[in-house]
């Protein structure tokens, strides 16, 4: 008897925590996430969204000595956060290593922005509210170079894939993507991927603003995982690196251990790039 209010009791419990997970899984997304730190140059922002249908957090950094009044116009860089993140999950560390760079002087003063995605892919309604509404938003509002040769797009995992995944079916909109931990497909196979013809598509377009493409993937973290696309872009002339760390799994602290500098000078080459 005693045995079996036991079991009982542990089959209650275990549908109990169930029940939580599967509420907690389909959790509101939590839209705006207020960045609370002091790294200089970075401001938090909330764009009311029609794509969304309700406002939206966004994190903008500004360079040393950005002025918008000046006469200068500034090249900017979109970084997506990897899933469960958000607009401020990577803002101050990848400003940092912006900054650092900057002034080594082998990256250009520039202007980053870090969207919240919040779980979408960067797809549907987020992808509309980045391509329709927040990017032409930072050009109205910031001296930017607005347009693809002053324009490029970077991120880790889910960033990472909607990094590539918006470069190339908006080809209008940026000169270069770097993905961290990416990939086609995470579960599917890549090779029936809808980017693979829609590169082929996009091609001439992404060819005519000097498109590049920079996956840095681990060895134990989807290392054959743009394959396929590498090979439509590099039939069609675009070019498209692939490098593969050594002993990485799905860490973006070790993927910036091992490949930061690799990333920006990917970025940096890019945006000093001259648009035929």
């Amino acid at each position: 008897m005693i045995e079996r209010q036991l079991g009982l009791a542990m089959v209650l419990v275990l549908a109990t925590t169930s029940t939580l997970l599967a509420q907690q899984s389909r959790k509101e997304p939590r839209w705006v996430n207020p960045y609370e730190g002091s790294f200089p140059g970075l401001k938090h922002h909330v764009l009311d969204s029609k794509s969304v249908g309700q406002g939206v957090g966004y994190v903008v950094w500004t360079p040393p000595d950005y002025d918008a009044e000046d006469d200068v116009r500034y090249p900017v860089v979109y970084f997506l956060h990897g899933a469960g993140g958000s607009e401020t999950s990577d803002a101050e560390g990848f400003a940092h290593r912006i900054l650092t760079q900057i002034e080594k002087k082998k990256f250009p003063p520039v202007i980053c922005v870090f969207p919240n995605g919040v779980r979408s892919g960067y797809r549907g309604e987020v992808e509309s509210m980045i391509v329709s509404e927040l990017i032409p938003l930072i050009d109205n509002n910031y001296a930017t170079q607005s347009n693809a040769s002053g324009r490029a797009i970077a991120g880790f995992s889910m960033g990472g894939a909607g990094s590539v995944r918006l470069s190339i079916l908006h080809p209008e909109l940026f000169c270069g993507a770097g993905s961290w931990g990416g990939a086609l497909s995470w579960r599917g196979n890549p090779e029936e991927s809808p980017l693979l013809p829609a590169a082929e598509k996009a091609a001439e377009e992404l060819k005519s603003n000097n498109f590049s493409l920079l996956t840095i993937n681990g060895d134990k973290d989807h290392p054959d995982g743009f394959a396929p696309l590498k090979r439509v872009l590099n039939s069609a002339g675009i070019p498209h690196e692939v490098v593969t760390l050594p002993d990485t799994n799905h860490n973006l602290g070790k993927y910036y251990a091992l490949s930061n500098e690799t990333m920006l000078d990917f970025l940096a080459s890019c945006l000093s790039r001259k648009q035929e």
